[in-house]
């Protein structure tokens, strides 16, 4: 769930309910509607810059697509990426990609390999295609994809998520090499990784713990479970984030039916929105209020954060 910098409109996409759609909250009025922006089996959502953000069509592996678009009108297209066997390039305008990330990754399959791959969008409208030497036997393949990329500020390197694996790699897209490897808290989750704007952390959700994490030495600061199991398996926390100054982090807790809102400083329970159900993701407003989408039916689930006194 991604939220419009000037708080007008939210957007997301949960596959199985969406399928190929763009779900949009119109914030003023509280309604919903769903675009069709493509025909793919689902859709992912990255934030940019400047208003923008970027949906990857997933198809089957032998096509991919990667549209820019505006909140301002989240409907349009405004520049497109296609990869497919026989090519790669962008249709329309390059400039929207100023405003994007750089890289995705995908499982793709080509005339020489399949596998995944890292897709590089330059803002001069070239697409590059790189394999990982490092994603090897030692992973084991059909439980273990590649589930994301995140670019690390003012670095040419980028982490890479692995599914079911507590530890992103540290890898050089110029090089093509891994040159490091982060170990978070050992909770096998689908590493959801954030750099915040305000201070110079890396925010790190794995499986049911939240985690600061230092760039550069990569030392965990502190971290925190934040989803606990009566019995029987863990289970996981949500989407987590910020509002706007970054003075508040929400975290949906879908096996609590809630979202909680942290002081960044120490990762303590400051405020809590109960909404019931299974809150999945979560956009937050500057001022405190929530909106979150069930996990199961993707429902819309709204309140604000209200505070509480005992974490």
């Amino acid at each position: 769930m991604l939220a419009d910098p000037e708080e007008r409109t939210v957007v997301s996409s949960l596959g199985w309910v969406d399928g190929g759609t763009i779900w949009v909250l119109d914030v003023a009025t509280g309604r919903t509607r769903s675009l069709r922006v493509g025909d793919a089996k689902y859709l992912s959502l990255h934030a940019g810059r400047s208003g923008h953000f970027a949906a990857v069509h997933h198809y089957d592996a032998d096509r991919l697509v990667i549209t820019a678009h505006s909140f301002s009108q989240p409907d349009e297209v405004l520049s497109r990426c296609i990869v497919s066997q026989d090519d790669r390039g962008i249709e329309g305008s390059p400039s929207p990609w100023q405003h994007l990330p750089r890289h995705y990754v995908a499982y793709l399959v080509q005339p020489a390999w399949s596998e995944f791959a890292l897709v590089t969008v330059d803002t001069s409208g070239a697409v590059t295609l790189q394999t990982f030497e490092w994603y090897d036997d030692s992973y084991d393949k059909g439980y273990q994809g590649i589930v994301g990329v995140t670019e690390i500020p003012d670095s040419k390197l980028v982490l890479v998520s692995v599914q079911r694996s507590s530890k992103p790699i540290l890898y050089d897209p110029d090089a093509r090499r891994k040159v490091g490897e982060l170990v978070l808290s050992e909770s096998h989750g689908n590493p959801s990784l954030y750099f915040r704007r305000a201070q110079s952390e890396l925010w790190a959700e794995d499986y049911d713990t939240l985690l600061r994490v230092e760039p550069g030495s990569w030392r965990i600061l502190q971290s925190r479970k934040l989803q606990e199991a009566a019995a029987g398996p863990a289970q996981f926390i949500g989407q987590f984030t910020f509002n706007s100054d970054e003075s508040i982090c929400a975290v949906a807790r879908p096996f609590s039916g809630d979202v909680i809102g942290l002081n960044p400083k120490n990762l303590r329970t400051k405020y809590r929105a109960k909404l019931g159900r299974q809150p999945l993701e979560v956009a937050l407003l500057r001022d405190r209020r929530v909106f979150a989408r069930d996990w199961k039916s993707g429902d819309l689930l709204q309140g604000s954060l209200r505070r509480v006194w005992a974490a």
